[in-house]
């Protein structure tokens, strides 16, 4: 491949990734879908396996207070 070939492939490819985040960043202008801010815009959601049961609850007791338990 030449030399001016490869300068041609990179500016196509620069343009095309510019082209598609002023795109995207257009579409979250107007308010519509866009891959821009999709998850942490409105805070991610953790995967449903992980995520903590409404009744499922950590304490963490002080050693203090456990000397007084016989």
């Amino acid at each position: 491949m030449t030399l001016w070939m490869q300068g041609v492939l990179v500016l196509l490819i620069v343009l095309l990734a510019a082209g598609w985040a002023g795109w995207q960043g257009y579409r979250s202008l107007l308010g519509k879908h866009s891959k821009i801010g999709s998850c942490c815009a409105r805070g991610c959601q953790p995967p449903q396996e992980k995520a903590e049961k409404p009744g499922q609850r950590i304490a963490i007791i002080p050693v203090e207070m456990l000397g007084g338990v016989k």
